[in-house]
């Protein structure tokens, strides 16, 4: 990415089932689902498969199992690259549901860091 534009923030939840990609989807959800940037368009001469988005997240545990298509798929435009780092946090939710596909009783959190360029 020569330029950088745009960096939006999130955070996602998965609060039951231990899912990483949930988590991971919800954040970059939460990142960019208030944001319109029509000038983009321009900048990239109406091609929007120039523009250029790098994810960052930071997942508490399970980055083995992250599904970055899944992630990569929230985006409607652009080359979509991931960069996963460790982070976030693990806190306990209390109970533990089988019904839910509870594998302990931790809720992920992710937290997401988008950037938007040319």
């Amino acid at each position: 990415m020569k330029q950088v534009m745009f960096v939006e923030l999130g955070m996602g939840v998965d609060l039951h089932g231990q899912d990483v990609t949930k988590a991971a989807v919800r954040a970059v959800r939460n990142a960019i689902e208030r944001n319109s940037m029509p000038g983009m368009r321009a900048l990239v001469d109406g091609d929007t498969s120039r523009m250029q988005v790098r994810v960052h997240l930071a997942v508490p545990a399970d980055a083995d199992r992250l599904d970055q298509e899944a992630v990569k798929a929230v985006f409607p435009y652009g080359a979509v690259s991931i960069h996963v780092t460790g982070g976030g946090m693990l806190a306990p939710s209390g109970i533990f549901l089988a019904d839910k596909n509870d594998r302990n009783e931790q809720i992920y959190v992710v937290n997401a860091a988008v950037e938007v360029g040319i």
